[in-house]
């Protein structure tokens, strides 16, 4: 099967039928077999025509016509003129894949899709230029306007401009090095070892950042080490638990952060990890024997209903790394920007405050609740909580902090750890 062809189908279960495309992706490369070559080339041209969706439509714009296409034709063209323009491929073989494809699907276009290409490569890239403030970051970054307008209420256009920068970057992978089974100093001389080239995090105290792929690598393989964002470790870190601690994970799903706070425990102690689904229960099942996590219980639960369960005033340490809109890991969440919109954000800052309210009377007086997000926009984090806080006199901010990409180059986050007078 070409891979031109399966990213054509791939890109359209992404857009319309709001698939996400790591899943999407995953699907097609299970089940076509493709050499390594086609899979690498089906999976960068699937991921980088999704997120530059907007900007290539600008581009190709003056070439199309004002008439709907049929949509296997308007992404066959984006496929096109992502790899003229982002993957510098040979002019000929573009226009004559193309068009291959175009007369396996209606022999009439095959012709305008030859007139369109070559129409685009006769002329310089239309210049963005004439716009707003708003649409020019929308066009250049290839984010939708209301999303930019959503974002520049809270920051700045250099900010705004900056995390879209930091999200157009290639990610190093970052790692967290799992001290129950190896000290990092050991850690760093296998991967370098190992030819990696790897740098010492200083935002947090076990964090790797590799460049290199490290997916069959002996140390993931065994739980030494565990793919974790920088950000991502802090919020484990600022918890903090104490050994022999009872602490809830509240809404745990992957687990990582549960994995983490069971390392910093050193397996002491107890860690309710609580999430919804059965098939998460099992993954995180999965990941904690495979880390050796041994003081971790999960529990399918709804973080809403543990009130109801007789937990009032149990737990030194409630973590509620809460549902959100995910704003922060847009970087390699790539399809999210087109999924949202400001009424899933309104449902999502509904949820995040039942889960709030319900959770708080869990810890113990004198405990602590840490409240965390994967996402930067002010009404889900500093806003939620001063909602949360006004309505209280039990509650004393003790940590607070909102992580941008651009600062750190890792997720964009908010926590906030909150003492229980």
């Amino acid at each position: 099967m070409d891979a031109r062809r399966l990213a054509i189908e791939a890109i359209e279960k992404i857009i319309d039928k709001k698939g996400f495309t790591h899943i999407v992706v995953n699907e097609y490369l299970n089940k076509f077999e493709l050499s390594m070559e086609d899979k690498s080339f089906f999976t960068k041209l699937t991921y980088g025509t999704v997120e530059n969706l907007l900007t290539i439509t600008y581009l190709l714009e003056p070439y199309v016509g004002t008439k709907r296409q049929k949509n296997w034709l308007k992404y066959l063209l984006y496929i096109s003129v992502y790899q003229l323009v982002y993957l510098k491929t040979p002019d000929y073989a573009v226009i004559n894949e193309a068009v291959n494809i175009a007369n396996i699907k209606d022999r009439a276009v095959g012709g305008f899709v030859n007139a369109v290409l070559r129409n685009f490569l006769r002329n310089p890239l239309r210049e963005i230029t004439g716009m707003d403030e708003i649409n020019t970051l929308s066009i250049k970054y290839s984010y939708p306007a209301w999303l930019v307008a959503y974002l520049l209420k809270d920051y700045s256009y250099e900010d705004v401009e900056n995390i879209f920068i930091e999200y157009s970057k290639v990610k190093k992978i970052a790692v967290r090095v799992n001290t129950l089974k190896i000290t990092k100093e050991e850690a760093l001389d296998i991967l370098r070892n190992d030819g990696f080239n790897v740098e010492v995090s200083s935002f947090v105290q076990n964090g790797l950042v590799i460049d290199g792929n490290i997916q069959s690598n002996k140390l993931l393989k065994t739980g030494k080490i565990v793919i974790q964002d920088l950000s991502a470790q802090l919020v484990s870190e600022i918890v903090n638990p104490n050994r022999n601690d009872n602490v809830l994970d509240a809404c745990s799903a992957p687990g990582g952060k549960a994995s983490h706070l069971s390392a910093i425990m050193n397996n002491t102690g107890t860690i309710h990890a609580c999430d919804i689904h059965q098939h998460k229960i099992k993954l995180m099942d999965k990941l904690f024997a495979n880390n050796g996590n041994t003081n971790i219980k999960t529990q399918i639960v709804d973080a809403r209903d543990l009130i109801n369960h007789g937990l009032e005033n149990s737990f030194d340490h409630v973590l509620a790394d809460v549902p959100c809109s995910g704003f922060g890991v847009m970087g390699h969440k790539v399809d999210l920007k087109y999924h949202m919109n400001l009424d899933s954000i309104e449902e999502i800052k509904l949820l995040q405050q039942e889960i709030l309210e319900s959770t708080w009377p869990l810890v113990k007086k004198g405990g602590y609740y840490t409240y965390s997000t994967c996402t930067i926009n002010k009404e889900e984090n500093e806003e939620q909580i001063k909602n949360f806080l006004s309505e209280r006199t039990d509650a004393e901010v003790v940590y607070e902090k909102t992580i941008l990409p651009h600062i750190y180059g890792s997720d964009g986050f908010y926590i906030c750890k909150i003492r229980k007078i």
